[in-house]
């Protein structure tokens, strides 16, 4: 079993003429990733995509994603970069997230499709971007149990200083929640495939276990959300010392392997959470090949 989204298409167009009304939250909630984006100087005429905008690295990118959860939390997800906080709306049809605006017009209802007509504004009330978003169909009924609600993403959040075992081993339980709850909400979608895009770490998927990824394939960005590679090497052994000899956790299978990691994640993390931080042939700084 492969691992996708079920995703309709929202389409964030502008209407400078059309009159505005009153945005019910309920229609904003959701997880809206970007997959096109129009990018205008100051006299409206269009710049190239990659062009850097005045508001900074916040600025929503094609290919980031956008969270936006019933709390008034959100969490916008570039590549493997995540920002988190509180939204809320600044009037009727704008909403604001971290120092970001988004403008919205209206919203239209299709049959396979939501539509959304929206801009992102400058400080004077030019238009700085046209953003076409692709939102997921299913929300999850805990939100709370979404894989990226903020709680469940604090392990991304890279420290000023090198961390204590305690805090390692906080920060590696926190990434194995997030990756239970990925398989859950796969499950819960009844989905067909299961994406590990955005979360990318040491963790390896079997169809009735989890591993880890050898020394020598660890991707990089591993190491972005730790101060040093010492600590991210703790983290990466620490996980290592609870699999067997081959390096993988297995439980009996029930024949649904999505549910089966779920549960051996949800096992994992237990198990780990619980170490005792003086433990200390668990923290290993180095790579040992």
């Amino acid at each position: 079993m492969k691992i996708t989204n079920l995703l309709c298409v929202f389409v964030i167009i502008f209407n400078s003429c059309g009159t505005t009304q009153k945005i019910n939250k309920d229609k904003i909630i959701g997880s809206w990733t970007v997959s096109d984006i129009k990018k205008f100087d100051k006299d409206y005429l269009e710049i190239t995509a990659d062009t850097p905008l005045a508001s900074g690295s916040e600025q929503l990118n094609k290919g980031s994603v956008l969270y936006l959860f019933p709390d008034s939390t959100f969490t916008q997800l570039v590549d493997q970069k995540v920002k988190i906080g509180q939204w809320s709306f600044q009037n009727d049809n704008e909403i604001k997230y971290s120092n970001q605006k988004l403008t919205i017009e209206r919203f239209e209802d299709l049959e396979t499709a939501r539509s959304l007509f929206a801009s992102i504004p400058r400080e004077d009330k030019t238009v700085e971007s046209e953003l076409t978003l692709v939102e997921e169909v299913i929300k999850i009924k805990d939100f709370k149990k979404d894989p990226f609600y903020p709680e469940n993403n604090q392990w991304r959040e890279r420290p000023l200083k090198r961390e204590s075992n305690a805090e390692i081993i906080n920060r590696l339980s926190n990434y194995l929640l997030h990756n239970a709850y990925i398989l859950k909400a796969a499950h819960e979608r009844n989905e067909n495939s299961v994406s590990f895009t955005h979360s990318k770490g040491i963790i390896k998927v079997y169809q009735g276990g989890i591993g880890i990824v050898k020394e020598n394939r660890i991707h990089q960005v591993w190491f972005d959300y730790f101060y040093n590679e010492k600590d991210a090497m703790k983290a990466y052994h620490l996980f290592n010392s609870y699999l067997n000899n081959e390096g993988v956790y297995t439980k009996k299978s029930t024949g649904d392997w999505v549910k089966d990691d779920y549960e051996i994640l949800l096992t994992l993390h237990s198990q780990i959470s619980k170490t005792e931080k003086k433990d200390n042939r668990r923290f290993i700084e180095k790579k040992t090949s």
